[in-house]
């Protein structure tokens, strides 16, 4: 199964953001390691001109490999390339979890469905009528643009759909793997870190209600600092500071709904929370191992980890 990465903005402001879609990366973070793989798509050369942003996104979204079942369920679960670090086991689960956030009132009939509807793109009246209607013009737009079918339409979205998700910003279910919680001195907040990205080596922070684990926003005035730890090279990187992921993307504080904010760390970091009055607390950002790879027929040479 083909492993796809992405950063999630938040799942909560997709109608605002297209989480799922987003190509650019937040600027202050100059690796190009963690930019979102996006598989190439072969356009035909008909393109409809004008085309929106939003059948844009769908288009590349569809794969040009028109191959596998067509049904909203997949039938069989494709072996896994990466070890369980979630629940979510394809961007099918990923995305329809959007889809019935956004759109409690429809269950989406197909595959394509879902794609079309997980960034949000329905913009009408909450009603059967209308988001029905809305669907099928877009699979219209969408035969004539890959002058295609129905069929086709549907295998390739089933095709994106069945591909394991690799994904950094989505909060963990109760029971996933890798989820740590640790109370603040003198605070009723905890910090909590759950796994993103495995292939970016990316985790993430929010901060939650110690009494009850509710994730929160920003809940009071802090510094959040990362730098290098112990295990990363001299000279790696250097100490910055961290915002947000979804104010890297510009979301104001007052637009992100409750308990969606969270912030990007990298596996094995060093970090620093600065509260005023209050004395600093560190902590070292858990570091996933890589599979045993395959031992070669080779001599191995020996030589010291650390000096």
């Amino acid at each position: 199964m083909m492993l796809i990465t992405k950063r999630v903005c938040t799942v909560e402001n997709a109608k605002r953001h297209q989480p799922y879609d987003l190509e650019a990366r937040p600027k202050h973070d100059p690796s190009s390691s963690t930019a979102p793989y996006r598989r190439k798509v072969s356009v035909a050369k008909g393109r409809v001109e004008g085309k929106t942003k939003r059948l844009k996104d769908i288009e590349d979204a569809l794969s040009n490999t028109l191959a596998g079942p067509s049904t909203l369920p997949s039938t069989s679960t494709p072996a896994r390339t990466t070890p369980m670090w979630s629940s979510r086991e394809t961007l099918r689960d990923v995305y329809l979890e959007t889809v019935n956030q956004l759109y409690p009132y429809y269950t989406p009939k197909n595959d394509f469905e879902i794609l079309v509807l997980s960034g949000g793109s329905y913009k009408g009246v909450a009603s059967l009528e209308g988001i029905t209607q809305f669907l099928e013009k877009e699979m219209k737009t969408s035969i004539t643009v890959r002058r295609g079918t129905r069929e086709s339409v549907l295998r390739s979205a089933t095709k994106v759909l069945d591909t394991e998700p690799d994904i950094t910003g989505l909060k963990p279910r109760p029971g996933d793997p890798g989820v740590f919680i640790r109370p603040l001195p003198n605070s009723e907040y905890s910090i909590r870190l759950f796994p993103g990205s495995k292939a970016a080596s990316e985790y993430c922070l929010d901060f939650v209600l110690s009494a009850t684990g509710k994730p929160v926003n920003s809940p009071f005035k802090f510094n959040l600092l990362a730098g290098p730890g112990p295990t990363i090279p001299v000279g790696f990187a250097p100490t910055v500071g961290i915002q947000s992921l979804e104010r890297s993307f510009g979301v104001a504080p007052k637009d992100m709904r409750p308990g969606a904010e969270k912030f990007v760390l990298r596996d094995g970091q060093l970090c620093t929370l600065q509260r005023p009055g209050h004395k600093d607390v560190q902590f070292i950002v858990p570091m996933r191992r890589r599979p045993e790879p395959p031992k070669p027929n080779v001599d191995m040479l020996e030589l010291p980890q650390y000096v």
